[in-house]
C-alpha cells in the first residue's frame, strides 16, 4: 500500500511539470492511454473585490473514449530555481501563505466527454470584499476520474494537464522590480573575458519586491569599441510575456546571434515594467579576445625575453672581452 502511495506521490509531483507545457498528456493505465487538452495554458484576470468573474477553459477528450474529467484547484508559489516555473503545492490539504487563490474558486464540477469532443467549463472566481490586493495564483488542472474505455471504470489520479491563473486584485498595489544581476555568460558562467566569440549569452536576474507580478519588456543593445551597434533585441520577447511573482528572482537568458565576437563590447538595456512605466537601465560590458590570439602575444612576449636577453649576453660579453685586451 505504501509503495502505490509514493508511486502515485511520484506521478503526481511529475504531472505538476507537465502540466506548464500546456500540451497533451497521456496517462499510462495498463496499456490504455488517457489524456485531454486543454487551453488556454495560462489566464490573466483582474477582479475588484467584492465581484465574481467566470473564466472558461475549454478541455479536449483525445481519447477515443467518453471520459469524465474532473477538476482539481491548486495554489502555486515562485520556482526556487529562478526559472520561472511555477511551484503548484499539490497537498490537497494545505495553501498558499497568503492570497490563496484556490479559496476564490467556486467548486467545479464534474463534465463528462464524449471521444474526441470539447467540453467548455465555466470557473467561478470570486474576490470577497474585504480580499487583501495583490496578486493571486493557482492552477486548475484535470484528471480524469472516469471512462467508458473497457476494462478501466476507474482510472487512477496519474496524470494532469491544466491551465494557469494570475488573478491581479485591486487596491494598494506595489510595482517594484529590483536589478540583481547583469552580464554577460557561456555556458552557465559569467564572466567578462572570454576565449571564444561563440555561444555568449546575456543573463539578466530580476527580483520582484512588489506585492503583484509583472512583465518586463524592454530592449537590449550590444555597441563595440568605436560605438557602433553590433546587435540589439527585444527582452523578453515571448507570446504572453514571462511574468515574475513577487518576492522572487528570475533570471532571463538571452543568446547573441553574433558568432565572431573580437575586442571590447558594451551592453545596455533599457527595461520597462508595470502600469506606471517604470524604468530599469543596466550596463555591463565584456571582452573577447581568442585563445590563438593569446598563445601569439605570449609567445611575441618570450620571444622579446629570450632576444633581450640574449642581446643583453652578448653586449656583457663584448664589454668583458674589451676589458679583459685592454689589461
Amino acid at each position: 500500500m505504501k509503495q502505490k502511495l509514493s508511486l502515485a506521490s511520484i506521478a503526481l509531483a511529475f504531472s505538476s511539470i507537465l502540466l506548464l507545457a500546456g500540451g497533451v498528456i497521456n496517462a499510462q493505465q495498463s496499456g490504455v492511454a488517457n489524456g485531454f487538452k486543454v487551453s488556454p495554458v495560462r489566464d490573466e484576470a483582474t477582479i475588484e473585490k467584492g465581484k465574481t468573474s467566470v473564466q472558461k477553459i475549454y478541455v479536449t477528450n483525445v481519447n477515443n473514449y467518453t471520459v469524465t474529467a474532473r477538476a482539481v484547484v491548486n495554489d502555486f508559489e515562485p520556482a526556487t530555481d529562478e526559472s520561472g516555473k511555477p511551484q503548484i503545492i499539490l497537498d490537497e490539504t494545505k495553501s498558499a501563505p497568503t492570497n490563496s487563490f484556490k479559496a476564490l474558486v467556486k467548486s467545479i464540477p464534474d463534465v463528462k466527454i464524449e471521444a474526441g469532443q470539447t467540453a467548455e467549463v465555466p470557473v467561478s472566481i470570486t474576490v470577497p470584499g474585504d480580499a487583501q490586493a495583490g496578486g493571486y495564483y493557482g492552477a486548475v488542472r484535470f484528471i480524469s476520474a472516469e471512462s467508458d474505455n473497457p476494462g478501466q471504470k476507474n482510472v487512477a489520479l496519474s496524470a494532469s494537464v491544466g491551465t494557469i491563473f494570475l488573478v491581479k486584485v485591486p487596491g494598494e498595489l506595489t510595482e517594484q522590480l529590483q536589478l540583481v544581476d547583469f552580464s554577460a555568460e557561456k555556458n552557465g558562467s559569467t564572466s567578462r573575458f572570454f576565449t571564444s566569440g561563440k555561444s555568449i549569452q546575456i543573463m539578466t536576474r530580476l527580483k520582484n519586491t512588489g506585492n503583484i507580478h509583472v512583465a518586463p519588456f524592454g530592449r537590449v543593445q550590444v555597441t563595440d569599441h568605436s560605438g557602433k551597434i553590433v546587435e540589439d533585441y527585444e527582452f523578453n520577447n515571448t507570446t504572453p510575456r514571462a511574468n515574475i511573482l513577487p518576492n522572487s528572482t528570475r533570471k532571463f537568458e538571452d543568446s547573441l546571434k553574433k558568432q565572431n565576437w573580437v575586442g571590447k563590447y558594451s551592453v545596455v538595456a533599457n527595461l520597462g515594467y508595470g502600469t506606471t512605466g517604470s524604468l530599469i537601465t543596466a550596463r555591463t560590458t565584456f571582452w573577447v579576445v581568442p585563445m590563438w590570439v593569446i598563445i601569439t602575444v605570449s609567445v611575441l612576449i618570450v620571444a622579446l625575453v629570450v632576444g633581450g636577453f640574449l642581446i643583453y649576453r652578448k653586449i656583457a660579453l663584448g664589454r668583458k672581452h674589451k676589458v679583459s685586451t685592454r689589461r
